[in-house]
C-alpha cells in the first residue's frame, strides 16, 4: 500500500498540490545538475518553478527532505533487485552474467546518477537518512550477488564468505559506477576488470576481501 503524501503540516495533498510538488522536484533535480547539492537553495528551487519559497516550504522541510523524495524512487528500484532479473543463471558462463551484472549497475546509476551523487554525498557526510538509502540502493545488488556467490556448483568457502565477498563487490561496483560508468576508454578498462573479478569470485576462484575503511 502507497503511503499517502502529505504537506509539511500533515494535510493531504490533492491533485493540484502533487503536479505543484512534481514540478518542485523536477527543477530541484535540474539545479542539481547544473549546480551540485551545496549550490541549491530554495530560493532557487522557487524561482525555477515560478512559485514562491513558501510554496516550496508547503511540501518540504528543506532541499534536503526534497532530494530523499527524489531518492526514495531510486532505492525502490535499487532494492528490489528487477534490474538483475534477466540474468538467470550464472554456471558455465560466469564472465558474461558478471557482464551482464555490471552493465545492469552502470545503467542503473547512468539513469539516477544527478539523484546517487547527492546520497552519496550526504551519506558521507554523516546524514544517516541518506545512508539508510545509499544501503537500500545498493541492497538489490549485494542479494543478486550473494545468491550467486553462495549457490555456486563448486565447493563453497565458509558460510559468511558469500555475503562478505558479496558486500566488497558491491563496494567496488558503487565506487567504480561513481567515477566510470560513462562510456569512455577508462571505463571500458574498469568494466573488463570488474568483470573478471565478479566471474573469479563468483566461481570460487577467489574470494574477495572486505575493502578497510
Amino acid at each position: 500500500m502507497t503511503e499517502e503524501i502529505r504537506t509539511t503540516t500533515g494535510r493531504p495533498i490533492g491533485a493540484r498540490g502533487l503536479k505543484t510538488r512534481s514540478q518542485l522536484m523536477l527543477c530541484l533535480r535540474e539545479l542539481l545538475a547544473e549546480y551540485g547539492h551545496h549550490a541549491t537553495r530554495v530560493i532557487d528551487v522557487a524561482r525555477r518553478t515560478r512559485t514562491s519559497p513558501a510554496t516550496f516550504y508547503q511540501y518540504f522541510a528543506d532541499v534536503d527532505a526534497a532530494v530523499l523524495a527524489l531518492a526514495r524512487p531510486v532505492a525502490q528500484d535499487g532494492s528490489d533487485g528487477l534490474i538483475y532479473a534477466e540474468i538467470s543463471s550464472w554456471w558455465g558462463d560466469e564472465r558474461r552474467s558478471a557482464g551482464s551484472t555490471v552493465d545492469a549497475f552502470f545503467a542503473f546509476w547512468r539513469e539516477h546518477e544527478v539523484v546517487l551523487r547527492v546520497v552519496n554525498l550526504r551519506a558521507a557526510e554523516g546524514d544517516s537518512r541518506f545512508a539508510e538509502i545509499r544501503r537500500r540502493v545498493l541492497s538489490g545488488l549485494l542479494g543478486h550477488l550473494e545468491y550467486a556467490i553462495a549457490t555456486r556448483p563448486s565447493s563453497p568457502g565458509p558460510k559468511d564468505d558469500s555475503f562478505a565477498s558479496a558486500e566488497a563487490l558491491t563496494q567496488l561496483l558503487a565506487a567504480a559506477a561513481s567515477r566510470h560508468a560513462s562510456d569512455t576508454a577508462d571505463s571500458a578498462v574498469v568494466r573488463q576488470m570488474l568483470v573478471e573479478l565478479i566471474s573469479l569470485t563468483v566461481s570460487g576462484a577467489i574470494v574477495v576481501p572486505l575493502p578497510v575503511a
